[in-house]
């Protein structure tokens, strides 16, 4: 087995030992060859040379509030550890490993409702939390599940318990984190079916030889020439290889202004590109109106943020992989964002922001919409299949580094460039790197130069689409 829990005989361990069958222990052996630590609390020391979860670093940091309060707030996450005297509609417990919510747990404020508790609530157990069933999850304990896997994201942290409370108006607040989980003989079994769970899928990664199929759901929008957006939902409807996407509305309802593709998903980088060039083929003879531009990037316009999301399957969703294209493609490609494309973060393009797909694969959501021009969709392309080939040869983490993700979100170009020639010696390191060269090494320039795409620019342009195409060219332009 590849996993190995490394403790130091915490209160409540035993509870969690007791239903482990990984192998465990207070010291590591001297010929180890677990290729995976998952460290319980703080007081073991680390090993760099192998994959950890829940670096100890990390869960130092976690258990400073003010530090922890700092960091959720850049990654757009209310949190209150004084959280005495404060109203809240519901307040909920959510044990979470490696990115997953492993069960809810919740205690209904009295404030409300006196002495009678609603008939669908059941009565509490110690500590006023009850444990919910996953299938019948309201609107707000779904929010609250994937707000605590983000919390924890952002801490740098891999497992944990954490305390979320729902203000009258919606907000949710993480009110405290537990980096080593006061455990339950209900928490003790949940994490350890997760550390199972996670055993096993590690050693099946390792098995099967992994080849990421890669797709992709760019986003744009129409402009008209007084500036103001038209509706995609004029054009198109929501299914199909080119459709219109949603906005949610603060009242939640929902309109359909964005322009979506979904290209045929594809192993190889220029066949991808060649689908997406076809979707924007059918997109434009769907677009009766030649009068309106296409505008891509983070948020051409204000208040209509865009994504740029790619879709991977084949490859196994970890938080290895997620931290991996956090820092060698969301973090350099931050050098060539205009000023208005940082406008989307933190709502939108936060690191980790990722999604479960039905296909079996998941949705990579940081991104803006590259579809700025060829040159960066293929450059974007190629790096996206180098990194999830081999995201485990790909060590290095600037983004543990607290002003790095300051930098990140910000959009400091002079902060980031410095960075890039370490991450890109270990992309022309790879295997496969010479595959992916004629696209890698433009996008590599542009990125060197800080060469900041323009978002006011119509797309169709670059991409020969429309008014613009010429009847000689056949293939994706550059």
């Amino acid at each position: 087995m590849r996993v190995w829990l490394l403790h130091s005989n915490e209160p409540t361990l035993p509870l969690l030992l007791d239903r482990l069958q990984v192998p465990n222990g207070t010291r590591l052996p001297v010929q180890l060859e677990s290729t995976c630590i998952i460290h319980w609390g703080c007081f073991q020391p680390q090993r760099q040379e192998q994959l950890t979860l829940q670096p100890v670093k990390s869960q130092l940091r976690a258990a400073k509030p003010e530090k922890a309060s700092a960091l959720l707030k850049l990654h757009g996450i209310q949190s209150n550890w004084k959280s005495e005297g404060q109203r809240f509609s519901y307040e909920y417990r959510i044990p979470v490993f490696h990115l997953q919510a492993l069960s809810v747990f919740q205690k209904q404020s009295a404030v409300f409702y006196g002495t009678q508790l609603p008939p669908s609530l059941p009565k509490s157990e110690e500590g006023g939390f009850e444990e919910l069933s996953i299938e019948t999850l309201s609107y707000h304990a779904v929010r609250s599940k994937r707000e605590a896997v983000k919390a924890l994201y952002a801490l740098g942290l891999d497992y944990g318990v954490v305390h979320i409370g729902v203000r009258p108006g919606g907000e949710l607040v993480v009110l405290e984190i537990q980096a080593a989980p006061q455990l339950t003989e209900r928490l003790a079994e949940l994490f350890a079916d997760a550390i199972h769970q996670f055993a096993e899928e590690l050693d099946a990664s390792y098995i099967g030889k992994e080849v990421a199929l890669l797709g992709a759901d760019p986003e744009f929008l129409l402009r008209d020439m007084r500036g103001k957006v038209t509706f995609a939902s004029k054009f198109l409807t929501k299914d199909g290889p080119v459709g219109c996407d949603a906005i949610v509305l603060p009242s939640f309802r929902k309109i359909y202004p964005l322009a979506e593709l979904r290209p045929e998903p594809s192993v190889e980088v220029d066949q991808l590109a060649n689908q997406l060039y076809r979707t924007m083929q059918m997109a434009s003879r769907k677009i009766s109106d030649d009068t309106l531009e296409w505008v891509a990037g983070g948020m051409p316009v204000q208040g209509f943020p865009l994504g740029g999301h790619l879709h991977f399957s084949g490859v196994w969703l970890n938080v290895e992989l997620l931290r991996t294209l956090d820092n060698y493609l969301a973090l350099p490609l931050t050098l060539i964002e205009a000023p208005t494309t940082g406008r989307r973060k933190p709502k939108y393009g936060f690191l980790g922001d990722y999604r479960k797909q039905r296909h079996g694969g998941f949705e990579y959501r940081v991104l803006p919409s590259w579809l700025i021009s060829p040159k960066v969709t293929k450059g974007v392309f190629a790096l996206a299949k180098l990194i999830a080939d081999h995201y485990r040869l790909l060590p290095s983490r600037p983004l543990q580094d607290v002003s790095v993700q300051e930098a990140y979100y910000t959009g400091d170009k002079l902060a980031i460039r410095p960075l890039l020639p370490a991450l890109w010696n270990d992309l022309v390191r790879l295997p496969t790197y010479r595959k992916y060269e004629r696209w890698l090494v433009p996008l590599k320039a542009m990125l060197l130069k800080m060469d900041a795409w323009d978002e006011q620019q119509d797309i169709r342009r670059k991409w020969q689409i429309g008014p613009y195409h010429r009847k000689e060219e056949s293939s994706v332009h550059s």
